[in-house]
């Protein structure tokens, strides 16, 4: 199996912003010179549209066993863009190629237990029947659902077209520039440091995450005429999940409630003053 890869990638630790980021990954040309910003993990929420949701449900036998009934719901993922946002650009680390191919499987659990996960490859060439063929870039999450819960989603489905969204968050193996926005509009996937042949030697401290675990999964249908699939200001998350917090949060507000009591306290009794002269100063009028 090999796989299409253009640039040499690896992992580096001698960051110029270590308040902000101690190791980074980056892409070098063939003569390993640097040709690619510092991108480091990537932790805040991305959006994608859910088309052409298909619910398939099959029977399979096989000789001396039990037929066996797979159900699962099959849908085509696609980098969402508003008014508020421009759809990221999606590439694997090595390649500058953009990905085309994300998709969504929603799986129906055989034993009740539910998972979410993602995984993914870059482009690769296999054989198949004395043939060689190419094998796209490929992305995909896989949602494994308990049986009641997977019902109503798919019947949700078949009852008609519903418009759907889907929100990833804290996806291990996303890396993009450091920023302080919320926002990016570059996405560099690492799927696997092996099969995209990043050097570590300097780095063996370190421990890149790759394609697998996710952080947080939304995902929305919505029917009638105000489904528009987009994602409001107010659905955005505040923070990043804490496993990717390299960015600097601004403290959120607090309110020193014993020091409040205090102040109040002092209060009571020239408030009381206060009442008192009014109600004296209303009867003698």
């Amino acid at each position: 199996m090999e796989y299409q890869l253009e640039k040499p990638v690896r992992v580096g630790t001698k960051s110029q912003h270590e308040s902000l980021y101690r190791w980074f990954v980056e892409e070098l040309d063939p003569a390993t010179k640097k040709v690619s910003p510092n991108y480091v993990p990537w932790g805040w929420s991305l959006y994608f549209d859910a088309k052409a949701l298909t619910v398939v449900r099959s029977l399979e036998f096989e000789t001396e066993k039990t037929s066996e009934v797979n159900e699962h719901i099959h849908g085509r993922l696609t980098p969402q863009a508003s008014d508020r946002r421009a759809a990221a650009s999606y590439s694997f680390f090595g390649t500058n190629r953009k990905i085309e191919n994300f998709t969504l499987r929603i799986v129906k659990s055989k034993d009740d237990k539910e998972s979410f996960h993602m995984f993914g490859s870059p482009s690769y060439e296999h054989e198949w029947d004395f043939e060689n063929l190419l094998q796209s870039d490929t992305v995909e999450v896989e949602v494994v659902l308990p049986a009641s819960r997977f019902e109503r989603i798919a019947s949700f489905i078949e009852s008609g077209d519903p418009k759907a969204v889907v929100s990833l968050g804290g996806v291990h193996g996303f890396y993009s520039e450091w920023s302080p926005s919320i926002r990016t509009t570059d996405i560099k996937i690492l799927a696997n440091l092996k099969d995209q042949k990043v050097a570590t030697e300097r780095a063996a401290e370190v421990d890149p995450p790759v394609l697998g675990k996710i952080g947080s999964f939304s995902f929305r249908l919505l029917k009638g005429e105000g489904a528009t699939g987009k994602i409001e200001a107010d659905d955005t998350e505040a923070d990043p999940p804490s496993i990717f917090q390299e960015r600097p949060v601004s403290p959120a507000t607090s309110v020193d409630l014993s020091a409040l009591e205090k102040k109040l306290s002092k209060l009571t009794v020239p408030l009381w003053i206060a009442v008192g002269l009014l109600f004296v100063s209303l009867f003698f009028r």
